[in-house]
């Protein structure tokens, strides 16, 4: 359902310009909503087990804002790095968390256009974080 969303940069930007009101702290607020229920899910969970989501959520907050065109770089590793110390990310965990970021983003009223901009934007990393 997930594996065939496209990138779209040119939705994403408007997403955080037209729905976050360029708001990098409302982008932020629902990333750490988003990763507060990855950590309670009982298939995700695990992956979060003695982090910090506010750091975690931050980071990735500053990696949405880059490429949403919030933000002037990003400080981070890239994707296939920032997951590598992790436990194999599988395919269904990766629909998974993309399922939990639709009903967060549904939640928070993010309009269908800005949903598929945001979901095609995570799902634009499945080949470097999942492993089969």
């Amino acid at each position: 359902m997930y594996k065939d969303l496209p990138i779209d940069l040119a939705a994403l930007k408007k997403l955080y310009s037209e729905e976050l009101h360029q708001d990098p702290e409302r982008a932020h607020q629902l990333m750490l909503q988003f990763y507060e229920r990855m950590a309670e899910d009982p298939m995700l969970g695990f992956f979060f087990t003695g982090r910090d989501l506010i750091a975690v959520a931050r980071k990735q907050t500053e990696f949405f804002l880059k490429q949403a065109g919030g933000a002037p770089s990003f400080s981070g590793k890239p994707p296939a790095q920032a997951h590598f110390h992790l436990p194999p990310i599988l395919p269904g965990h990766f629909d998974r968390r993309l399922k939990i970021l639709e009903q967060t983003l549904l939640e928070n009223k993010i309009t269908q256009p800005g949903r598929e901009a945001w979901l095609g934007f995570e799902n634009a990393f499945r080949s470097v974080i999942v492993r089969d």
